[in-house]
């Protein structure tokens, strides 16, 4: 897909096509670069695309935007990861608005399934309450193979990697500009520092204008990337009730620190929590025993009498080994699709080998 890489970019530079159009086109003609010379009317098979959009389609101009993005990414040393590449993020993968390209710089490692990826947002006028949450939790996260992802901006983002940075443990910046602008600037020798254990991460081309509603737009991206999302403060509208909104719709467990109901900074938290659109969190114990990372638990011992088919065998040897696991590693570790797994998964529920958890975790009883 290497070789179509030119053809990725120009195509998600086109003005009215979107991640989920780009890549339906890119499914219909088989490659970015068929569907680029493609005529009009071929383009016009595809559902969303209409005349003024197919009459645009494949100039000349987005195509060499792609190609000096290509020089510029490679001399700043810059990634470029498109939605068909092996390193893009599984996880964001799954998302059905994935953007079709990210760029990334730093030591980002993306696919280590047993890293627990965390999101941390919350407003920019955050009160010692949540400075305070925010110090404790990723304190109490130390010692343990995580990843603190947040967006860089004032208030709980920035303590977030501030806080990650002083503990030695890995955070990535998902940022609403390209990389040429670090916003805010204040914030770019956080920035530079993050670039050491883990990165920067934005669908911004380096010629993108700032445009406001970008922010709005990674928020998607931060809940993506993460196993869950933790809210800390946040007013009754806010950036960071909507990247719980994200969270939830992709299927990922969101946190909400709880406050008194007349702190106007709680009022966010608080009804994501009465609203059971997330789980109450108070201290970094909850995520710990969420994540079960100081389990002593013992392996079980399986009736020896219960008869197990191929798959069933493969899938209780395999949580024997590996303990807790979420479904979509236990699908990439397997070489399985999530729905191959189901059924068996089902059985053995059934049988009371399994359990299953918050948050698509399955566990030997």
């Amino acid at each position: 897909m290497q070789t179509d890489l030119p053809y990725i970019l120009a195509l998600s530079f086109q003005k009215g096509i979107g991640d989920i159009t780009a890549r339906k086109i890119i499914q219909f003609f088989g490659s970015a670069q068929a569907a680029w010379n493609c005529k009009p009317k071929d383009l016009l098979q595809i559902s969303g695309i209409g005349q003024q959009i197919s009459k645009d389609f494949g100039n000349k101009k987005w195509l060499d935007l792609a190609f000096n993005e290509i020089e510029y990414c490679k001399n700043n040393q810059i990634n470029i990861l498109t939605f068909y590449d092996e390193a893009y993020p599984q996880f964001l993968k799954e998302c059905i608005d994935a953007p079709l390209v990210i760029f990334c710089k730093g030591s980002l490692e993306f696919n280590q399934f047993n890293n627990k990826k965390i999101s941390i947002v919350g407003t920019r006028k955050m009160t010692n309450y949540g400075r305070n949450f925010i110090t404790e939790l990723i304190e109490g996260l130390a010692d343990f193979d995580v990843t603190i992802v947040s967006g860089l901006a004032y208030g709980c983002d920035i303590e977030a990697h501030t806080n990650a940075l002083k503990n030695n443990v890995a955070t990535w910046s998902v940022m609403g500009t390209n990389f040429e602008r670090i916003y805010p600037a204040s914030h770019k020798k956080v920035a530079v520092e993050m670039l050491q254990k883990g990165g920067w991460i934005t669908e911004q081309p380096s010629f993108k204008a700032v445009v406001p509603e970008a922010f709005l737009q990674r928020n998607r991206i931060i809940a993506g990337l993460s196993d869950i999302t933790i809210v800390v403060e946040s007013a009754f509208k806010g950036g960071s009730l909507v990247t719980a909104k994200f969270a939830n719709e992709y299927n990922r467990e969101v946190f909400a620190l709880p406050g008194k109901s007349t702190d106007a900074l709680s009022i966010g938290c608080n009804y994501l929590i009465k609203s059971h659109q997330a789980y109450l969190v108070e201290n970094s114990k909850d995520i710990i025993d969420y994540f079960n990372f100081n389990s002593k638990k013992k392996p079980k011992q399986i009736d020896l009498f219960i008869e197990f088919s191929d798959d069933e065998n493969l899938i209780v040897n395999y949580l024997k080994t590996n303990g807790k696991q979420h479904i979509d590693k236990m699908s990439f570790d397997l070489n399985l699709k999530s729905y191959e797994l189901m059924p068996t998964l089902l059985d053995l529920e059934l049988k009371q080998i399994i359990s299953t958890l918050p948050g698509k975790f399955y566990d030997l009883l």
